[in-house]
């Protein structure tokens, strides 16, 4: 208001008559009345109802303010401001700052500014594409229908409904078509791949004879039904199995085995198992088994990829960094395109974050206890708050005159945030054309079961987050600090207690972090369940079962994991001694579903290899093809 002080006092011959006194402008009224009149009632006299007129738009400008949309877009707006600033001192693109921006406003909640691009974005889950007409054939109607085919697994509650929004995980992305031809092109590989399966071949059979709609069951797998009850039952039944088993103590790693911190386990029971340690030759036989194994991935895929930098793969790809997607946790479902940006982009903000020393979140860093942290910890946590510039730190001092009180965060912590979210991406492997890597199919010796290598980068900080997958899985670390733990797939469904199936849903009956000592008190149970824990150091790699529960923590914002996920062929892996606890059994996947989603993918990777288009997520960031 003081700053604002010189423009409301101009505004004395403008402001409506609401704001002056009874009887017209200050001006008339002293003509009228006369020189000594005008004097009396001069400067001085009218500074009363000058003041009076200011305080009262000042209260109507803060009662806007307070109301929460309004006040958001006020946020919005300081940010963006706040955020072209700083990157214009890194040298980094302006439109990031918008992006970053809204994209923000997304995770912390719609403000007015953003109504129209969440409308625009509720629009696209809802929004079919693909409609059985009249004149359809029959291979044509299925494959339409296959296209809205989910692709995951999720607990639904019992009576809702499970069928997700048609426009969920089909979304538009970068390549350069329009989106009708985009899912025309689907149609068209899909009609390709179905006339290419033998007449006779069971999956042909099954799709020859399915009423082409969506349907649960059929479009959807099998759903992980859930409901107080079922939820009180199996957690009830995970402790009783827990007091029974037999303590596994002698498979303990010990303290010296696991690097960095290994002393925290001292005071815990529940500790890590030492790993099981196979050759790259025998991986495929592992997911067979359903094994959890570590492996040396040099052996897999050579040595040249490891320890790259993401700077250094945009370097690689030259201006093709500049067309590459790069996809964040929303992907291409958030606002505006706000969840996608290009490799350049993103290898531009690696390198001038890196500069500044404010790439590290220590409190992802394993074991770390409410209220324990290292020196180095200190340091890091520091350095993520600071500015570049003398004057952005005291640009960022002055605007928490309305963060911290708006918010309750300081403007230095959310663009620690800010920063965060802008460094979890994903990209699929085969968007990176140059990579010094072999085909990972041909690597693995192309097992008779294997139809894909689904392969991505997974990169930025991330916490603990206990989850398991549908596909078997490799865990490579490419560079940087990497965490990882797993449990044996044959406890999955003990541990999933009844909820879902990761730390995403409120419904999971898994706690956030099983490292700290709270954990030995308030989740017990877990000392009789088997993990493995292990730093994946750059060339390391785990197989990680389909169904098995795990968890990787990162505090390296520029760290690089390679995630592969194995896609079977049709029934490739159906009768295999780990399908007694998979998703590739009839427990989790009926036969139309299974002929479905088989159908679906390889309508993808086809789509992929014949057009280069994409555009099918599992969520919002995996790109599949």
């Amino acid at each position: 208001l003081i700053w604002l002080k010189p423009f409301w006092l101009k505004l004395d011959l403008v402001l409506p008559p609401l704001c002056l006194p009874p009887g017209g402008s200050a001006a008339s009224r002293a003509g009228a009345m006369g020189e000594k009149a005008a004097e009396k009632r001069g400067a001085g006299g009218r500074k009363p109802w000058r003041w009076a007129c200011c305080a009262f738009s000042a209260l109507a400008l803060a009662l806007i303010a307070a109301t929460p949309q309004v006040g958001g877009a006020v946020s919005e707006s300081l940010l963006l401001g706040f955020l072209a600033l700083r990157y214009f001192a890194e040298g980094l693109p302006l439109v990031l700052a918008w992006k970053d921006t809204v994209y923000w406003a997304t995770e912390s909640g719609a403000s007015l500014a953003m109504l129209p691009l969440t409308r625009q974005r509720d629009g696209i889950f809802a929004r079919q594409l693909l409609h059985v007409e009249p004149g359809d054939d029959h291979v044509t109607a299925v494959c339409k229908v296959s296209m809205y085919t989910q692709m995951v697994t999720s607990s639904t509650w019992v009576g809702a409904d499970p069928m997700m929004p048609p426009g969920m995980s089909n979304l538009d992305t970068w390549d350069p078509v329009p989106t009708q031809e985009r899912v025309d092109s689907y149609v068209q590989a899909c009609r390709e791949v179905y006339e290419g399966l033998g007449k006779d071949s069971p999956q042909r059979k099954i799709l020859d004879n399915l009423t082409p709609e969506r349907r649960v069951n059929v479009t959807t797998p099998i759903p992980l039904w859930t409901s107080p009850e079922i939820i009180i039952r199996s957690r009830m039944e995970r402790e009783r199995v827990a007091k029974e088993r037999p303590s596994h103590s002698d498979k303990w790693k010990g303290l010296g085995e696991i690097p960095d911190y290994g002393h925290m386990f001292q005071h815990t029971k529940i500790r890590p198992v030492r790993e099981e340690v196979i050759d790259a030759s025998e991986i495929s036989e592992a997911v067979r088994q359903g094994k959890v194994a570590k492996f040396d991935a040099t052996k897999l895929l050579g040595k040249e990829i490891f320890n790259l930098t993401m700077p250094e793969i945009a370097a690689l790809h030259g201006d093709m960094a500049k067309s590459i997607p790069m996809y964040r946790q929303r992907g291409a479902s958030a606002p505006g395109g706000s969840g996608v940006e290009s490799l350049d982009t993103y290898a531009r903000k690696v390198r001038a974050w890196k500069r500044e020393q404010c790439l590290r979140y220590p409190e992802n860093a394993p074991f770390r206890p409410f209220g324990y942290s290292e020196p180095k910890d200190v340091s890091d946590y520091i350095n993520s708050l600071k500015q570049p510039t003398w004057w952005l730190e005291v640009l960022a001092s002055m605007l928490d005159i309305w963060f911290k009180p708006r918010l309750g965060q300081s403007l230095r912590e959310i663009l620690r945030m800010v920063r965060t979210t802008g460094l979890q991406c994903a990209i699929n492997t085969r968007r990176l054309p140059k990579l010094p890597m072999p085909k990972i199919e041909d690597a693995l010796g192309n097992p008779d079961w294997l139809e894909r290598a689904w392969s991505m980068f997974w990169l930025g900080p991330v916490a603990d987050c206990w989850h398991y997958d549908d596909p078997d899985n490799l865990l490579i670390g490419v560079y940087g600090d990497i965490w990882v733990s797993v449990f044996k797939l044959k406890d999955r469904e003990l541990m999933r207690g009844g909820g879902d199936r990761g730390c995403w849903s409120p419904l999971t009956q898994m706690p956030l972090r099983i490292d700290t000592p709270d954990a030995m008190t308030q989740d017990w149970w877990l000392e009789k369940f088997e993990f493995i824990h292990m730093k994946l150091t750059p060339g390391t790699g785990i197989v990680v079962p389909s169904g098995a529960y795990h968890s990787l923590t990162m505090a390296d914002g520029d760290r690089i994991l390679l995630n592969c996920f194995m896609i079977p062929k049709y029934k490739g892996l159906w009768d295999v001694p780990a399908a007694n606890h998979s998703f590739y059994s009839s427990k989790w996947q009926t036969e139309e579903y299974h002929a479905m989603s088989q159908l679906k993918k390889s309508s993808i990777f086809r789509l992929w290899d014949t057009k280069q288009l994409g555009g099918y997520f599992e969520g919002f960031k995996l790109e599949m093809f």
